[in-house]
């Protein structure tokens, strides 16, 4: 079978989908701040919406990756090193998407989330150690990137249940909270961690893109 080099495309759904992560949160923790929970909980909607469509794409991408092993088998490994991860992301973004849109709780996908950027963070370290890429630098703080995004998406989707989506569906708080963080400081620390790890995987995917998706565009197979 011949290489079929979707690495490109594959980068930028990463990419679309920091930006969209990012732009999501942000925007409803601004509305949290002001106190407007409508419509932080419409902007979190359209944005799991989105984030869904993404995981959809990614999830072809990665389940056709899985099932023909479409890269030359020299570089088997190269198989599992990708389509691995990316099918982790598309269940997390599709889950995310499903339970905010069925209005249960979303710390059940953190959670998933966090495991499976744990297992980003040793995918990156063990190929860094082997020197299975031509940039292993620049592939190790993508996945490193990522990784930390995935688990600092835990406190990110306690955050939602409790004080975004909870004060309107009580069923999706974990357990009973009021409606404002009895220590808001904490809560402020652990968002502002996320949106920044979020910068920085969508940073990573972007610098890995110029030293190795042009090489690719350069020389199709």
């Amino acid at each position: 079978m011949a290489f079929i080099d979707d690495l490109t495309l594959i980068l930028d759904l990463l990419v679309l989908v920091t930006v969209v992560v990012f732009y999501t949160a942000f925007t409803v923790f601004v509305h949290y701040r002001r106190k407007d929970t409508e419509r932080a909980v419409s902007h979190l909607n359209e944005g799991a919406l989105v984030l869904g469509l993404l995981g959809a794409g990614i999830g072809a991408i990665a389940v056709w990756g899985e099932l023909t092993w479409p890269i030359p088998v020299a570089f088997g490994a190269y198989d599992l090193f990708f389509f691995d991860p990316l099918y982790l992301v598309s269940i997390i973004l599709i889950a995310f998407a499903v339970t905010l849109w069925r209005g249960l709780p979303t710390h059940f996908v953190g959670i998933m989330a966090a495991v499976s950027g744990a297992g980003m963070i040793f995918y990156g370290t063990r190929a860094y150690q082997v020197g299975l890429t031509l940039d292993p630098l620049e592939t190790y703080l993508m996945y490193l990137a990522f990784g930390v995004m995935g688990i600092l998406a835990y406190p990110a989707t306690l955050f939602v249940d409790w004080f975004i989506t909870g004060p309107q569906n009580a069923r999706s708080s974990p357990l009973p909270s009021p409606a404002t963080p009895n220590y808001p400081m904490l809560w402020r620390v652990l968002v502002s961690l996320f949106l920044i790890s979020v910068v920085l995987a969508g940073i990573a995917a972007v610098v890995y893109g110029f030293t190795a998706a042009w090489a690719h565009l350069a020389s199709p197979p």
